[in-house]
């Protein structure tokens, strides 16, 4: 069986659903179940981002090695829907509001994960910041990917700490180096050069701003 690397290297003139779909097959049959020892380069709506088990502490690890990144500070999740914010963090009305007007897309929302959630996974930090993205790739994916793990994957972007995101996988790979090889799985979706996401943390009926990206303060705060 030809690795998920080796099917999206030779078959650039694919179509996206062929292409995922493939991938969701190699995910699923070429590693025993419940497992998933891979990392993902993938698309969204802003930048590349790198995708491993969110809720796995041994993959998380690998993913801060690649990035040479602080393992005290968290990465995002990408997740489904609303419905999958919920199951993992806590909910209210100013969440809620934010989340109509503004996801999917390029806003990543800071919020306290439920006390269950870090009695489970101790290794988790108090809070998560959460993407619904609008990328027809990632959407796809996330979808197959909590379909088959039941668990978020993570969504930071594909760069080494402190260094621009390149627009490219090429690009994202030259980055990285030699490290670029703990990539498994390459999902080209073409150039992304837009804004990183706004990130916002959400404290009770407040929020407050952690990155201006592609959505401006002036945008959120005339909500």
């Amino acid at each position: 069986m030809s690795t998920v690397r080796e099917i999206w290297q030779s078959q650039s003139r694919w179509s996206r659903r062929q292409k995922i779909k493939q991938t969701t097959y190699i995910l699923r049959y070429s590693r025993p179940c419940g497992t998933f020892p891979y990392m993902i380069l993938y698309p969204t709506e802003t930048v590349y981002a790198l995708g491993v088990h969110a809720l796995d502490e041994g993959e998380l690890a690998k993913l801060y090695e690649l990035k040479g990144r602080d393992a005290q500070k968290a990465v995002s999740w990408l997740v489904r829907d609303v419905e999958d914010v919920k199951q993992y963090a806590e909910w209210g009305e100013m969440p809620a509001k934010i989340a109509e007007r503004f996801l999917p897309g390029p806003l990543t929302l800071v919020l306290p994960l439920k006390e269950e959630v870090r009695t489970k996974y101790p290794f988790l930090p108090e809070t998560a910041g959460f993407r619904i993205s609008s990328d027809p790739y990632a959407q796809q994916l996330i979808a197959e990917f909590m379909e088959q793990h039941h668990a978020p994957l993570t969504c930071t972007s594909a760069n080494i700490s402190g260094m621009e995101t390149q627009s490219t996988p090429a690009l994202i790979c030259a980055q990285f180096g030699e490290k670029a090889q703990m990539i498994d799985v390459i999902i080209d979706g073409g150039t992304r050069e837009g804004f990183t996401s706004t990130v916002i943390q959400i404290i009770g009926t407040d929020f407050f701003f952690l990155r201006e990206g592609a959505i401006s303060k002036e945008v959120l705060t005339a909500l």
